[in-house]
């Protein structure tokens, strides 16, 4: 700015300056780009560590998210049952020991046990009251929809299990009832009630259905979150 402005006005209380305006404005000047520079370099200091802290949680979180595929699982009635997974993107595909869960099978199964995404969400498989008999092939076990209710509850933590889960992490329940009548409906009901005893239960569906694998009455399939 002009040196004029320095000036002062007639009629006006004013303190003398004794440098030069040239020099007034120049220390001005330097005073305030040190000022501005010392707050830009605190800004993206500030805006570096955010970034750095950032980057640190969500590796914290990731790692938190990181399933923890055991080697086997014990299963009731039958023992250690081996574990396999495999990964596919973001996503794990683990899948139980078939052969010693429900013996001999005259095919690969289509499918998986279950598979953990990436954000923790654990979709299991849909599961039946099948064990190995003693032919050494798959077969539903006895005792109608009460006894294959909680059979397949049990199967179903057993997949759990095997993606570090348990029945707690259980967000939602698909069930499939063979003949769908009341008395049958509260057969299974009892079965699957037993299973949970007093633990908090998760949402539900009952659909009843023509026919579930090996000629079983019940099928359950669950979706967690870990």
């Amino acid at each position: 700015p002009s040196p004029s402005i320095l000036q002062p006005l007639p009629g006006t209380f004013h303190y003398s300056c004794p440098l030069e305006p040239k020099v007034y404005w120049g220390l001005l000047s330097f005073f305030f780009s040190e000022k501005i520079s010392k707050t830009k370099t605190a800004m993206s200091r500030l805006v570096i560590g955010g970034s750095l802290l950032g980057l640190a949680v969500g590796a914290v979180l990731l790692q938190r998210r990181k399933p923890r595929i055991p080697r086997s699982i014990t299963v009731p009635g039958i023992g250690d049952v081996k574990v396999s997974s495999e990964t596919n993107g973001r996503n794990t595909h683990v899948t139980l020991d078939w052969e010693t869960l429900l013996g001999k099978l005259p095919m690969r199964l289509p499918f998986c046990s279950a598979v953990i995404t990436g954000s923790g969400t654990v979709y299991v498989s849909g599961a039946v009251a099948a064990e190995k008999n003693a032919e050494g092939k798959p077969g539903i076990i006895d005792g109608g929809p009460e006894a294959e209710a909680f059979k397949t509850m049990e199967v179903i933590e057993a997949c759990l299990r095997a993606c570090g889960a348990g029945p707690e992490h259980i967000t939602m329940v698909h069930a499939y009832l063979v003949d769908y009548t009341m008395e049958r409906f509260q057969a299974m009901n009892k079965g699957y009630l037993r299973f949970w005893g007093s633990r908090p239960l998760p949402a539900r569906i009952c659909t009843g259905t023509t026919h579930v694998g090996l000629g079983g009455s019940v099928e359950f399939d669950v979706v967690a979150q870990l």
